[in-house]
């Protein structure tokens, strides 16, 4: 299984979700990917509005479904720019209610937390497993509630709740 770390420059929460997920590249990372691999979805606190601008947010995590060549049918993403197009399984995508400042995960220790996260990633990268354990503690038992249940909204009585260290989800 492949994990992907990929930047979204103008990510806005409130046009991301409902829409057809789908993503654009030229790198050849996505060349490798199949179904079920994942793309871990970050963005800047500029995106979100916050104070710290320039850190990185985790803000979903999409699995793929298909990679295909794209097809050239967004003026927004010719093919001469960009290659592919990964499909994401739309059902199983997950969006984090609140995002995650990960930014101590993904920048270096002793790099300049003044230039911003995309500036600072050049593009997707490739996570290690221990990259993605410290993503998954990183956003806490938000999403390993949506891990553990598959994404499936629950109700509010007590038995679909989930109980992690002590806090009920």
């Amino acid at each position: 299984m492949i994990d992907v770390l990929v930047y979204w420059k103008t990510y806005r929460p409130e046009k991301s979700r409902g829409t057809c997920l789908r993503w654009h590249s030229n790198h050849r990372v996505f060349g490798d990917l199949l179904p079920g691999d994942r793309l871990w979805v970050i963005t800047s606190g500029k995106s979100l509005g916050r104070d710290d601008a320039s850190a990185g947010y985790l803000v979903a995590v999409w699995p793929v479904t298909q990679v295909m060549p794209n097809p050239g049918d967004d003026p927004d993403y010719p093919t001469q720019k960009y290659q592919h197009r990964v499909l994401v399984n739309e059902v199983e995508a997950m969006y984090l209610d609140q995002p995650v400042c990960i930014d101590h995960v993904i920048r270096a220790e002793g790099a300049d937390k003044q230039v911003s996260v995309g500036r600072f990633l050049r593009g997707p990268r490739r996570l290690s497993d221990e990259k993605i354990r410290q993503l998954r503690s990183a956003a806490g038992p938000h999403l390993a509630h949506k891990w553990l249940t598959g994404n499936k909204s629950t109700t509010d009585n007590a038995s679909n709740a989930v109980n992690l260290e002590g806090q009920t989800l």
